[in-house]
């Protein structure tokens, strides 16, 4: 990622470490860079919306053609680039860290989260993008008058995110605040940061100062799915997006992932997706 273009405001760490708002930018290189892919901050989720022209761009090795109305949603990880773009391009963007939201409840709910992760763009109808278009202004708004408003600002990026979500989904987002709903949220938290090393539901319980039996039935109540399924399917994605995306070998591959060996890693992969790594890269 290069230069972020950022409203001005009075210093304060905690804000400007951990959130940013750009105004109009014909700058597509700011999110796609123009020669090699690279990846998307693991700490960072980035929403932006074009608002003019158009650009083909590159997520995790797919072309996706944006123009007026498109809205980008990177979650952290994504391996990204642009590969054309207009001359009137234009588009804002937002960046936040999770942790900048840390006090409100469950942001990545499982199914919505998966479905974002696979389909990043969204084409907006006018009502949807005049909404997109209002909240976007308020933010930028509240963010660059005063520190006062930082509990404000971040109030406001909640309900957008919800929103977004509700566009994706195409229902509303359940906003309930359990201590099991925190629990997943910090969970998948630390999985964006260690799913490459760490896979054992010790680590995560010990993060989360809660048994491993524990965890493991929050997880399986609250996305429907089991802790071993998740960590997989984290490391198959980016197995998956490694052989569609770059020329690495296999073994420099299962390196990458923290697999004993490719032996270990190709057995794996086949269990889980039905085809050698082999097989996959070269269909």
């Amino acid at each position: 990622m290069n230069l972020l273009v950022l409203y001005s405001m009075p210093i304060n760490k905690d804000m400007t470490n951990k959130f940013g708002i750009c105004p109009s930018t014909g700058h597509l290189s700011v999110l796609f860079p123009e020669k090699e892919a690279e990846r998307t901050p693991s700490n960072k989720i980035f929403l932006a919306i074009v608002l003019q022209g158009g650009a083909m761009i590159e997520i995790d090795g797919k072309n996706h053609l944006i123009y007026t109305g498109t809205l980008i949603y990177l979650y952290p990880n994504h391996l990204v680039r642009q590969i054309s773009h207009t001359e009137d391009l234009l588009l804002e963007y937002l960046w936040f860290e999770f942790e900048f939201l840390s006090d409100f409840p469950l942001l990545l709910k499982a199914d919505i989260s998966e479905y974002v992760g696979k389909n990043p763009c969204l084409q907006l109808k006018d009502k949807e993008r005049q909404l997109v278009k209002k909240y976007y202004d308020l933010i930028a708004e509240r963010y660059q008058e005063s520190n006062e408003y930082i509990a404000i600002t971040k109030g406001l990026l909640f309900s957008f995110i919800l929103e977004i979500s509700r566009l994706y989904s195409g229902k509303n987002v359940s906003v309930s605040n359990t201590r099991q709903d925190e629990l997943t949220d910090h969970f998948f938290f630390l999985l964006h940061q260690h799913y490459k090393k760490e896979r054992s539901v010790s680590f995560y319980a010990d993060k989360l100062y809660i048994s491993d039996k524990y965890l493991m039935r929050v997880l399986k109540k609250s996305t429907g799915q089991t802790f071993h399924f998740w960590v997989i399917e984290f490391i198959m994605r980016e197995a998956k997006l490694l052989l569609r995306s770059t020329t690495i070998s296999i073994t420099e591959i299962s390196e990458k992932l923290n697999y004993p060996n490719p032996s270990f890693f190709s057995r794996v992969f086949h269990q889980y997706v039905g085809m050698t790594p082999k097989e996959f890269r070269n269909q």
